[in-house]
């Protein structure tokens, strides 16, 4: 399971991801599409624990990954 609640990462004054939620359950297939610029590696990033979100909550598997 996939929990993402209002994730906003900033690098410096600039806005990679603002105000993303969704969930995914347990067993679920999910991709993530989107134009160049978009914030798919950023999101990818944070869901891996390899950045730390500017605000918001990130769960995967129930664990929070900050």
């Amino acid at each position: 399971m996939i929990s993402v609640e209002h994730l906003t990462k900033y690098y410096g004054t600039t806005r990679a991801v603002e105000d993303v939620s969704f969930h995914v359950p347990a067993g679920a297939v999910a991709a993530l599409l989107g134009p160049n610029g978009s914030g798919k590696s950023t999101l990818m990033r944070v869901l891996t624990g390899y950045l730390s979100p500017t605000s918001g909550r990130v769960a995967v598997g129930g664990l929070d990954v900050a």
